[in-house]
């Protein structure tokens, strides 16, 4: 027998009857290397003659080409998810914005245009929406007309909408094509601070931040004349009463699932510092960026109802109003932005450092600083003994700042934040009262806990369910109502006294009056550790959104204004008299 017609049995399998390990072929059948038949074999039909000889071919299955879905999507895809994202927290803060604080219902499509706006000239939305335009032009449909949808321009005029009784939104769509662009060089994008403010139709599209839709709901604001100030919308949002602190949470699993890292990083919220002025600056360069790319102009502000507040809010004399609001006209400082007219009309001019645009030339910014500079001179609180000229003179009354200090005085025991939560150790949890312990596992559940379905409930959790918890307000965030403001104003004012007009009198005596040894702040560090100076500001700054720092400078710039306009009111009074 020729050894290379001889193959080996498979594993397992010999000859029945010499236990032979070789075996070979012929005629269709199969012989061990002895000879011996191996039986229940049949190779092919030996009966055919067309088969006679031949061996046939083995087939083997091809196998599916399983196409993998990626978890995260990346490119103009993830882009246009993040922007879904951020829609679906800006109705919800809308909503309740008109539901708990009453704000008018027209509130919800200033902020839908605006954010049609500030999302038009983003590219993927444009290939979108040029693309379905070639297709409907192709098939002869007119955008105009009533059967077809017609969005504001690039896919997002109708990103916020109702149907029926229940709130509906309708997402953009993400059919455009990829680009190359990868995740952190958008990343690098939107945290990098450019030399001037881009053009919303660049390459380099800075995405908007949960803290630009804070800014972009006080524009809604604005433009509907609501009296509200940006430290309003900014202490709720850091107290957790408008939903922002939790932006992650209040978005369907399903998206967010597909969002990319460094998109649920920037709606990751839960522990935002909150330092202050962060607000004001998203609002200047939105601002900005309406006014480069649109030629939009803001509205004045509704300054009266404004002052109003704050002296409700700080516990000040009436006639400090009429005073914030004649020193800005004679300064004519305007409350639209920018308040100084005399900046060139070039939005490109802000560059960071070297900016002509500052805080100051934000109107609510103004006002705030406005005040604070008109409580400082009428009514000092560095000590200085000074006399008014006659009974119209405004230190006819003098503040009691110790009294006022009294009333604004911090709590003996300051309240828990939900950041003290985040960053508490297990010592720290064990030292807790009862109330603070229901509120740290309340905190808990509704923070690091994921959310619940029936599907991945386990033996656990079926014994011992957990409930619902609400939306977590800060402790003591509870706003004062207006009768208990009343009320602390009217006892600070009956604290104050009148003080004796000294007319000028011929003997020297030199009589210090208004504004005489004003006091000037140029740093934080100057308005020393404690004292009503110090507790002045702290309290202004708090209530306007503002860092203590950003407020020193504020009114430090109009002090700056004012003295270079009293210069030169002497210089026109001297020449005048020569």
């Amino acid at each position: 027998m020729d050894e290379q017609r001889l193959r080996k049995f498979p594993n397992g399998q010999r000859c029945t009857e010499c236990r032979a390990r070789k075996y070979y072929s012929e005629n269709g059948r199969r012989y061990c290397q002895r000879g011996h038949e191996v039986e229940g074999y049949i190779q092919f039909d030996v009966d055919e003659d067309d088969n006679y000889g031949k061996t046939g071919k083995v087939v083997r299955k091809e196998k599916e080409v399983r196409e993998t879905e990626r978890k995260h999507l990346s490119g103009n895809d993830a882009k246009e998810l993040y922007l879904d994202c951020l829609q679906i927290i800006l109705r919800k803060q809308i909503l309740w914005l008109v539901r708990e604080k009453g704000f008018s219902d027209e509130l919800e499509s200033i902020c839908r245009d605006l954010w049609d706006l500030r999302i038009r000239k983003f590219i993927g939305l444009k290939s979108v929406s040029r693309a379905s335009s070639l297709q409907a032009k192709g098939k002869g449909i007119d955008h105009d007309g009533t059967g077809s949808q017609h969005g504001g321009g690039g896919g997002g005029g109708g990103a916020l909408s109702q149907s029926g009784s229940d709130s509906e939104m309708i997402m953009y769509s993400s059919q455009a094509e990829t680009t190359d662009t990868s995740a952190d060089e958008s990343v690098k994008s939107q945290r990098r601070r450019s030399s001037r403010v881009k053009n919303w139709e660049s390459e380099l599209w800075d995405l908007p931040g949960p803290m630009e839709v804070l800014a972009l709901i006080y524009m809604g604001c604005l433009l509907k004349q609501e009296p509200v100030r940006v430290g309003d919308i900014y202490r709720w949002a850091k107290n957790n009463q408008l939903p922002f602190l939790g932006a992650l949470e209040l978005v369907p699993n399903e998206l967010r699932e597909r969002l990319p890292g460094w998109a649920q990083r920037t709606l990751l919220t839960r522990w935002a510092k909150f330092d202050g002025s962060e607000l004001h600056k998203s609002l200047l360069t939105l601002t900005l960026g309406f006014k480069k790319n649109y030629g939009m102009v803001s509205p004045p502000l509704p300054a009266p109802s404004l002052l109003i507040l704050y002296l409700k809010d700080l516990a000040l004399p009436p006639e400090v109003h009429l005073h914030a609001r004649q020193m800005c006209l004679m300064l004519n400082l305007s409350w639209t932005f920018p308040t100084r007219q005399n900046i060139k009309d070039d939005a490109s001019s802000f560059t960071g450092k070297t900016s002509r645009y500052t805080l100051l030339d934000i109107p609510d910014v103004l006002l705030v600083a406005s005040l604070v500079l008109a409580t400082k001179y009428m009514y000092p609180m560095d000590g200085v003994k000074r006399y008014p000229r006659d009974n119209n003179d405004p230190l006819t009354l003098k503040m009691d700042w110790d009294a006022w200090e009294a009333e604004f005085a911090d709590p003996p025991e300051k309240p828990l934040r939900r950041l003290d939560f985040a960053t508490m150790d297990a010592e720290k949890v064990w030292t807790l009262s009862k109330e603070q312990m229901v509120e740290y596992l309340d905190w808990y559940q509704e923070t690091q806990l994921k959310s619940w379905s029936a599907a991945d409930e386990t033996e656990i959790e079926r014994l011992f369910p957990l409930e619902n918890v609400l939306r977590l307000p800060e402790p003591g965030s509870k706003d004062m109502t207006d009768e208990q403001l009343i009320a602390r104003m009217h006892r600070v004012q009956k604290s104050m006294t009148l003080v004796e007009p000294r007319p000028e009198t011929n003997d020297g005596k030199n009589i210090k009056r208004l504004g005489a040894l004003h006091q000037r702040f140029r740093s934080v560090e100057q308005l020393g550790e404690s004292g009503p100076a110090r507790r002045f500001h702290e309290k202004a700054a708090e209530i306007s959104g503002l860092s203590l720092k950003a407020l020193v400078k504020a009114v430090y710039s109009l002090e700056e204004l004012l003295y270079g306009w009293e210069k030169r009111e002497k210089r026109k009074m001297r020449l005048g008299e020569v």
